[in-house]
Order: structure tokens, then C-alpha cells, then sequence
């Protein structure tokens, strides 16, 4: 199973203009007084020190240094991050961080009056960062990671440490959040269920192969996992897929994903040591998880991506180096899930795009036999640093039939050799997550 992650980026707010002050043509628009407000409630999470924002947007005089970008930014609607197309085209989901005309007409307006400062004022909190807290706390032993240096891996480590859910019965997952221990490092963490009786390759029990791959490295904890659990194992799901930038991840009202009582809960966690003064740091991550004793409906993630899945083949599919645009596409067929559980008909409700460096944009078309595809999901920019799992204001219908088309195009001009795929962030993925709910 290819895999990846799960993101909701800094920002908040529901789109109005309460935060700022009237903006018209002979008011004195400031920083304290009018842009202030909207940077605090709508950017800090991640522009403050010590944040994963480059630079502070709390502090006048960084922000007035950021003017012009920030303008630019929002203008642009690349700040707050978000992703997809949302304008009804492709699409329309719920929780758009896009900020409101008014907030943005605020923000160029203070820009181009030289961005003055104003009245300082002390009511202004900077928002900490989104934790889940009716939810139970888990997480990895301390761990010093180090670099795989292998052609699919240079500078990461993928690691996988089992942890115990504490579960009596099977309950059902409807919220996380995660709290990396050193942000710098940590790519994706991944939360995968396993039944440990289940057979996995070989018909070996994913138990045996999960203890086999363990006791390889025996002076450290964990096992090497690049394929979800570990090479043979046969996951159940893949509930939790977190990556920089994410909050609280809450999946869609009445719905949840069940985790059984006896499954093992396996994390894995992507480091990666690109920056040299990493090396030797340990890092503890936390996960946190809302628990439900039932649901109405009960969801399912998959994670297809064919770029990766041919590393299995003996010819796997390699990216034309020095090209503007490299295009890969191919077709998940959630209709054989849907006729493995007995259903006639279910509803995608949650995509999650995913790419690595060289990705420049995704597009997802729902196919439904000969009629034209429908666009359901469009990146146009794709952002590594930024990816979030976007679901539906209206559940898309998914039939027997159903194909979801998945398009990935790469820039690949900065490539003096083939982009293999693979793990590492300079390999490439074309995986589109979707959340997947069976009409029961």
C-alpha cells in the first residue's frame, strides 16, 4: 500500500471581516489598529518566533519588513495556505482559510501607506497552537534518527514504533492532532493500524514479520518502515496521516474510523535531516486521539498512488529530468472497495493531494463511464510545505463504476538525472488520499 499524510495549515476563521477596522479612502490604516488583528487571528499560528512561518507577523518590525510580500501573499491567495481550487469549479469544501476582500484590501492598503505602525496595543494574544483535548495522548519513545543515506532516502530516516492503544473494544477515531517533538525534522507521521494475526507477505503473520523487523535493529527502538508498517506488513488502515502546518484534524460530522480492540497501533514517523545541524537531536512526538464508542457511518482511508507502487515493479516509472512539465497519471477504482463490503454505492468525502519538490500541480476527476470527467479536486500551486486534507461542503457520489482519475505535473528542470520514485523528499509521489465512505 503507497502511502503518505494528513494536514491542516496555520490560519483560522471563518472568512469575515470582524477582526479589521473600515478601510476606505481617507482612513489612516495602521498596523495595530487594522492589520494587527487580522495577522493575529489569521496568520500567527505560524508567522511568530519560534513558529514554522520564515518570518514574525506579531512584531511590528518584522511585519513591516514583510509589507509588500504579505500583500503580494494574499492577493495571491497563497497565504493563508490553500491548496485546492475553491471557487465551486472543482469542488467546494468546508473550512476555507481564504481571507475575506475587506481583510485583504486592509493588508495592501497598510502596505502601500508605507505600512505605519500606530498605536501600540497590549489586547492582542497570540494564538497557541491547536491541540485536541478531549482526546487521549499517545506517543514514540525518544529517538535519535540518522539519515538512510540510500538513492530513495539521502537524507531521511522512515521509523516505525508500536504503541499501545489502551482500547477494551473496538472504538472509533474522529479527531486527531499531532505535536511534533522537534518540528524541524519531522516530514509526516502516519498512524497505521495492523491486525497481527492477519497474514502479511508470504503468508506470514504481520505479528512475525512486525517482531522480525525489530529485533534487526535491537540497540534501537523501532524498525526501518518505508512501506507503511514495514516491508510485508499488510496494514488494516491508515487513520492518522499528519504533516507540518496541521492542527486538529476533524473528520467529517457522524462519521469515524474504526479500530479494533486487538489491533496494533504502529507510528510511523518521516525524518528528515536535511540541515545538517540536526544530526544527533532527539526528538518524542505526540498524537492525540478522540475516541467514539460509535459513529453513524463508518469511514475508510486509502492512500493509491502508482508513481510509488512501481518501486514493486521491475521497471519503475522514472521522470524525464530538465523538463517544465512531466505529467503522470492514473485511476483508483474505489468501486471494488465498495463491492468487497457489499455496497451499491458509497461517497468520497475527503482528499488529501500529495506530492514532493518537483510537484507543481494535481488535479482528481471523478470518471463515471462514458460521460466527461468531473473535476472533484485542483491544485494549481502545489506548496510542499502545505498540505492539507480537504473535505467536501457536499459529499461527491461514488457508484460501482467510479473512477477517480489522479494527474500529477512536475517541474523537473532543477533534475540533472531521472526523478526516481520513492520516500525521500527529493523523490517524487502522485498520491491523492481520499476518505471514503460506503452507502451501508
Amino acid at each position: 500500500m503507497p502511502l503518505f499524510v494528513l494536514v491542516v495549515a496555520c490560519g483560522g476563521g471563518d472568512g469575515d471581516d470582524s477582526s479589521t477596522g473600515t478601510v476606505g479612502e481617507d482612513a489612516s490604516v495602521t498596523y495595530w489598529q487594522d492589520v494587527a488583528p487580522i495577522f493575529y487571528s489569521r496568520c500567527v499560528t505560524c508567522h511568530q518566533a519560534g513558529g514554522i512561518g520564515p518570518f514574525a507577523l506579531d512584531d511590528y518590525a518584522e511585519a513591516k519588513q514583510w509589507a509588500g510580500a504579505s500583500a503580494a501573499a494574499v492577493e495571491a491567495r497563497t497565504m493563508p495556505p490553500w491548496l485546492v481550487t475553491d471557487d465551486g469549479s472543482c469542488g467546494t469544501f468546508e473550512g476555507s482559510r481564504a481571507l475575506a476582500p475587506a481583510e485583504i484590501e486592509a493588508i495592501r492598503a497598510w502596505s502601500d501607506a508605507g505600512a505605519p505602525e500606530g498605536e501600540p496595543r497590549t489586547d492582542l494574544a497570540v494564538p497557541e497552537v491547536e491541540v485536541l483535548t478531549d482526546a487521549v495522548t499517545y506517543e514514540t519513545p525518544s529517538f535519535v534518527p540518522e539519515a538512510e543515506g540510500t538513492d530513495l532516502a539521502a537524507f531521511d530516516e522512515y521509523r516505525c514504533f508500536r504503541v499501545e492503544t489502551g482500547l477494551t473494544a473496538d472504538r472509533f477515531l474522529t479527531g486527531y492532532s499531532v505535536e511534533p517533538g522537534v518540528p524541524e525534522m519531522i516530514h509526516h507521521v502516519l498512524v497505521i493500524t495492523v491486525d497481527p494475526e492477519a497474514p502479511g507477505a508470504g503468508g506470514v503473520k504481520n505479528r512475525d514479520i512486525m517482531e522480525a523487523l525489530d529485533a534487526e535493529s535491537p540497540d534501537r527502538d523501532g524498525w526501518p518502515c518505508f512501506g507503511a508498517a514495514g516491508d510485508g506488513v499488510q496494514p488494516r488502515g491508515i487513520p492518522v496521516s499528519w504533516a507540518p502546518g496541521q492542527g486538529i484534524s476533524e473528520l467529517p460530522e457522524g462519521t469515524g474510523y474504526r479500530i479494533a480492540k486487538d489491533d496494533w497501533m504502529i507510528v510511523q514517523v518521516h525524518y528528515n535531516l536535511t540541515e545538517e545541524a540536526l544530526a544527533g537531536t532527539e526528538d518524542k512526538t505526540k498524537f492525540n486521539v478522540r475516541w467514539a464508542d460509535s459513529v453513524e457511518r463508518e469511514g475508510h482511508f486509502f492512500l493509491p498512488d502508482d508513481l510509488l507502487s512501481s518501486l514493486a515493479t521491475p521497471d519503475p516509472i522514472e521522470l524525464a529530468p530538465g523538463e517544465p512539465s512531466v505529467k503522470f497519471s492514473f485511476d483508483f477504482e474505489p468501486g471494488n472497495f465498495l463491492k468487497h463490503l457489499g455496497a451499491e454505492s458509497g461517497q468520497l468525502l475527503g482528499v488529501l493531494p500529495h506530492m514532493h519538490q518537483y510537484g507543481r500541480k494535481q488535479r482528481v476527476e471523478l470518471v463515471e463511464g462514458d460521460a466527461g470527467p468531473q473535476c472533484v479536486a485542483d491544485v494549481q500551486r502545489w506548496d510542499f510545505n502545505w498540505q492539507l486534507y480537504y473535505f467536501y461542503e457536499q459529499p461527491i457520489p461514488l457508484t460501482l463504476d467510479s473512477k477517480l482519475r489522479i494527474t500529477c505535473d512536475y517541474d523537473t528542470r532543477s533534475a540533472k538525472d531521472p526523478v526516481l520514485p520513492g520516500w525521500g523528499t527529493s523523490n517524487e509521489m502522485c498520491l491523492a488520499g481520499v476518505f471514503i465512505v460506503p452507502d451501508l
